[in-house]
């Protein structure tokens, strides 16, 4: 079966600002809220970026809280290059997040913050994520596609004090504050 329109139109977006991917890591759940999940991983020297298709084909429940529905994509960047079963982890751990909103109902939007049960993959330290938007002038906000906007997510793996820290500001103060303080991609 060919692929939605959308997610075409996403995996394009993708091949034209990274080019090919160098692996990819497809996870499939039929009766599932996403059926098909494709997480795609470009290796650089300085970094290695992890990308979602397929969480688009679903708008994300409208409620509750601010900045809800919409479609969206996850982005992952991790500085340096990871083992395998590094990357198959922290595929693992997206491809959780991209259902969350399909099974509890919340959407997930810029600015907000996930527990999750364990560490976060590769990122020692880091029981919770914060969702950004661009982390620089030239990063992707949104992929322009024929069925509407699709919000790319940042996910920023962050530390407990980070997240109690980000609780006491608004989303783009945490992110500013977050920025200066250390790199995002990497572990703290």
């Amino acid at each position: 079966m060919p692929a939605p329109m959308i997610l075409r139109d996403v995996f394009l977006t993708y091949r034209d600002r990274h080019g090919e991917e160098d692996d990819g890591i497809q996870f499939e759940n039929p009766s599932g809220p996403l059926p098909r999940l494709d997480v795609f991983i470009y290796r650089s020297l300085e970094m290695t970026t992890f990308a979602t298709i397929g969480m688009a084909v679903h708008e994300m429940p409208s409620g509750p809280g601010p900045g809800g529905g919409g479609r969206a994509e996850l982005r992952l960047v991790r500085r340096g290059p990871l083992s395998r079963a590094d990357e198959h982890a922290v595929a693992v751990q997206l491809a959780n997040l991209a259902v969350h909103p399909f099974l509890t109902g919340e959407q997930l939007n810029w600015g907000h913050m996930i527990g999750i049960d364990d560490e976060f993959p590769a990122f020692r330290g880091c029981r919770a994520v914060f969702l950004a938007g661009p982390l620089s002038p030239a990063a992707l906000d949104y992929v322009r596609t024929t069925a509407g906007a699709v919000r790319i997510l940042n996910v920023v793996p962050i530390t407990d004090a980070e997240r109690a820290h980000g609780r006491t500001l608004p989303p783009l103060a945490f992110a500013e504050s977050l920025l200066s303080r250390r790199d995002p991609y990497s572990a703290p």
